[in-house]
């Protein structure tokens, strides 16, 4: 777990941005809502170019999430800006590749111009005709690239000047092992794409098979934000939200809408309400008005230093209302994925439920679509106060707010539960115990504490004297960095810090409370001799 909650480190970064990106795609597509226009009315073309260009800036920085990640992994672990730049040479390398070894044999979901690269066929001598595009491997691509450019830039450091190319320098060298490797890789997803594909067009055709059966919903809800987290959500929304897997209508004009996301549209532009279709959004009303505000209270509920407090709530009030207005859930799951694992798979398996719990109550509100699935912003505050004018959605919208009000109980109570009972010992039991006597040895005793805070992910210990720390005394178990501050020692643990935190703090007390009981037992027995001695003087 170690290893994993140092990934934390590696996309702190990367999720800041992720999470400013997705407020520019929430406001431009706030702002350009057809909802908005019954509120108020803005037609000013300066304003709507300007949310066109948040909206797009907001989607395309989303899709460029895994390569922010490989960024921020490489200039991490080196001062040299070299790994950095041959790791994104070979991103563009691989994604190039790909592009030329499938051909767009794929189904088109599979593929996005990824940092614009695209080819006209009909400019270059490969059979076939049309734009082809790479393959979007999302995360899969980032992960890889890491791995192969640190392998190649420390070999690069071992190469000696007297070998096969003396006039080469190990920096180029590197850049060219990291090129080839990129191609091979390319090369390789090319060919193993397809296995993937198959998998997942075998699980979306058993969802479409019943796509009215609750089950058949609760595989839909958890395979979508699993590819959400993968930063490859295009390969199940484009069939399900706008084609023949979600579903089809046709209108009094003979025009066929395919896709549950594009008929809910059309019926809306057409004054319909049908039950139905929106099924594939309903649950994200519950996600991002009611859990995500639940899970950020929970989670703010760590810190327990008052400075630290205050400078957070400005910040919990503004993700909370983000997250009501257009949501903010890509950013909280990846969140959970690498700080909190098992509250994840929980996320995952509630979302499931609350898919297949709207499908069997016949609960199904979408949300009017404009534009790509690339700057999709569904379920939003603004949508459900414009809807509940519909007397024909009230029935559904009063469901819908009564499990969020459920939905939001449980999330602050898990959350709240797994930070202070669950975080340590859940994938580890008796790890906590080892840690804690780890953390009081490294720091000379309980006796050199004098104050300890937590956040979600950090520890913090300020003792009464520094020459008196060592944590090369002992090996901390789970601990990934540290750092000295003004504070004291904030030591990365984890979510499990404020669970060390409250035993440290109760230890504390405990020992003041048996020095105070020592002072006071030493206070009575002196009295008693010195009453003693003066009875026995002579009178």
């Amino acid at each position: 777990m170690r290893r994993w909650h140092s990934f934390l480190e590696i996309v702190q970064f990367p999720l800041k941005t992720l999470f400013v990106s997705t407020i520019f795609m929430g406001l431009g597509g706030l702002l350009l809502n057809p909802n908005l226009a019954t509120i108020v009315s803005i037609d000013n073309r300066w304003v709507l170019t300007f949310a066109e260009l948040l909206r797009y800036f907001g989607g395309m920085m989303i899709i460029l999430f895994p390569l922010l990640v490989l960024i921020k992994a490489l200039s991490k672990r080196y001062e040299d800006s070299v790994p950095v730049y041959i790791g994104i040479v070979g991103y563009v390398a691989l994604h190039i590749t790909t592009m030329f070894f499938s051909l767009g044999r794929l189904q088109p979901s599979a593929y996005y111009p990824v940092l614009g690269i695209s080819v006209d066929l009909a400019d270059i001598f490969l059979p076939g005709s049309g734009i082809i595009y790479p393959i979007q491997t999302g995360i899969i691509s980032a992960v890889y690239l890491i791995n192969v450019t640190r392998f190649c830039y420390h070999r690069s450091r071992k190469a000696t000047d007297h070998g096969l190319l003396p006039f080469v320098d190990k920096d180029t060298w590197a850049a060219i092992e990291v090129i080839l490797f990129s191609i091979l890789g390319g090369i390789g997803i090319s060919y193993l794409w397809p296995f993937l594909l198959q998998v997942t067009d075998f699980v979306f055709r058993f969802i479409a098979s019943d796509i009215t059966n609750p089950v058949n919903l609760f595989f839909y809800g958890v395979t979508e934000r699993i590819l959400a987290a993968l930063s490859m959500s295009r390969l199940i929304r484009e069939p399900f939200w706008f084609g023949v897997f979600g579903g089809s209508w046709i209108d009094n004009m003979g025009n066929n809408f395919l896709g549950d996301v594009a008929v809910w549209t059309a019926q809306r532009a057409s004054g319909i309400y049908s039950l139905g279709f929106g099924r594939l959004i309903t649950p994200y009303y519950v996600l991002n008005i009611f859990a995500v505000p639940a899970f950020l209270i929970a989670a703010y509920q760590t810190f327990t230093d008052k400075i630290n407090k205050r400078r957070y709530f400005s910040f919990l009030l503004f993700a909370i209302t983000l997250s009501i207005l257009f949501g903010t859930l890509l950013p909280v799951e990846i969140y959970m994925l690498v700080a909190t694992p098992l509250l994840y798979v929980i996320h995952l398996f509630t979302t499931g439920l609350l898919f297949a719990t709207f499908e069997a109550f016949s609960v199904s509100v979408g949300y009017t679509y404009s534009g790509l699935e690339l700057v999709a912003t569904p379920a939003s505050l603004i949508d459900l106060a414009i809807f509940w004018r519909n007397p024909m959605m009230q029935r559904s919208l009063t469901i819908i707010l009564l499990v969020g009000a459920v939905m939001f109980i449980f999330y602050y109570f898990v959350t709240r539960t797994y930070y202070r009972k669950i975080a340590v010992d859940a994938m580890n039991i008796g790890i906590k115990e080892k840690q804690i006597q780890a953390i009081i040895e490294a720091f000379g005793g309980l006796n050199n504490m004098r104050m300890a805070h937590s956040s979600p992910n950090r520890l913090t210990i300020l003792p009464y004297d520094k020459s008196l720390v060592d944590f090369k005394r002992v090996h901390l178990v789970g601990l990934y960095k540290i750092v000295e501050t003004r504070a004291g020692y904030s030591m990365a643990f984890g979510s499990c810090s404020y669970m060390l935190r409250s035993d440290l703090v109760r230890r504390m007390r405990q020992q003041q409370r048996q020095l105070l009981d020592n002072t006071q037992a030493f206070e009575i027995i002196t009295d008693e001799m010195l009453a003693q001695s003066s009875e026995q003087k002579p009178k």
